[in-house]
């Protein structure tokens, strides 16, 4: 074997299994970010949202199927494999390019959903039903009290029948706490939508920013594939 082709072959082995770290991270990262629309899915309605994180998932399947082709194919000495390797390549690009693209027009999307649909939820607040569970959850888990602040509250159903915001949204370490507005120290004040909204705009930022930096070594990988592919051809690749 001489040294260009097994220069080439390590090369492959290796940007094989770089695809396949990769697409062990994707799926982590789709999966993450998945969890994390789920948390507050009662406040995003559209399912568009879950776009980005699915087709990050899509890639990782196919990265990984990239990746085993790849060492295949290297091993094996096969131009037809190395064809398909840089197929599937520039699939995924494609696919990368794609998810950036959506995942920067749907952000601009979720604000005014988000807003809507926290408006609806916390004016059906009973303390019991299934909107209540969606509205303690995001107080507890985000610290936060109402849609702008505390205050917000005061133009509910629950307020007006209760004079108390509800129990969620009183401090983790205050025991005593009802929920009165006379003791401003026990409860959070801080307001639930721009905390959620800082929580989905970090997932969607953090996917994008993984993509774009798959994008870019999907780009050098298939620039580097074409060369090889010329190279090797004429230096004895075989078809299987």
């Amino acid at each position: 074997m001489g040294l260009g082709v097994f220069t080439s072959k390590t090369f492959l082995v290796f940007l094989s299994l770089v695809f396949l770290a990769a697409a062990a991270a994707l799926g982590y990262v789709g999966i993450s970010v998945i969890i994390t629309y789920k948390q507050y899915e009662s406040f995003l309605s559209n399912a568009y949202v879950m776009l980005p994180a699915i087709i990050i998932l899509a890639v990782a399947v196919l990265m990984f199927i990239i990746g085993l082709l790849g060492c295949i194919s290297s091993i094996q000495e096969s131009c037809c494999g190395l064809g398909c390797f840089i197929t599937l390549i520039s699939i995924i690009f494609a696919a990368g390019v794609v998810t950036l693209v959506l995942g920067l027009v749907y952000k601009d999307k979720i604000d005014p959903e988000l807003q809507k649909n926290m408006k609806r939820l916390f004016e059906k607040y009973s303390g019991g039903n299934l909107e209540s569970s969606a509205v303690d959850f995001i107080q507890e888990e985000l610290k936060c009290c109402g849609i702008q602040n505390y205050t917000s509250w005061e133009n509910t159903t629950w307020f007006m029948a209760n004079h108390t915001v509800p129990v969620s949204c009183c401090r983790k370490n205050e025991t005593t706490c009802d929920g009165k507005l006379d003791a401003l120290n026990k409860i959070y004040t801080e307001g639930c939508e721009v905390k959620l909204e800082n929580v989905l705009h970090r997932a969607l930022g953090f996917s994008l920013l993984v993509i774009l930096g798959f994008a870019v070594l999907e780009l050098l990988a298939l620039i580097s594939l074409c060369v090889i592919y010329r190279r090797n051809s004429r230096e004895g690749y075989q078809l299987l």
